[in-house]
């Protein structure tokens, strides 16, 4: 089981901050992809910003709980965004088309 963690904060503008450090693939996905659907229809912040500067590794499954989460808040009227992507979780992103979906910065 790869090792990673999950931290979410609250940020004085309403945006709901969420850092991940390590690895996103099948263990961990699942509790990626609640956290972010919960977030969005639940807390309904302003904006939930994904910051992945720490992400190791992601997997189709990763993506794919990022895509969700979203899909949700794109339903519900919050913001969405990927922040500080790593090297390899750009590319990741590029090479299936979802920066600009994720708002990732070129």
């Amino acid at each position: 089981m790869a090792e990673w963690l999950m931290n979410t904060r609250r940020l004085a503008d309403g945006t709901v901050a969420i850092e991940i450090r390590g690895e996103i693939d099948v263990a961990s996905a699942d509790q990626l992809r609640s956290t972010l659907i919960h977030t969005a229809t639940n807390v309904r912040p302003v904006r939930i910003v994904v910051d992945m500067l720490h992400v190791t590794f992601v997997d189709s499954s990763g993506i794919g709980a990022l895509a969700a989460g979203r899909n949700a808040a794109r339903s519900v009227g919050v913001g969405f965004t990927v922040s500080n992507p790593a090297a390899f979780v750009r590319q990741q992103l590029r090479m299936m088309g979802l920066t600009e979906a994720f708002g990732v910065q070129s």
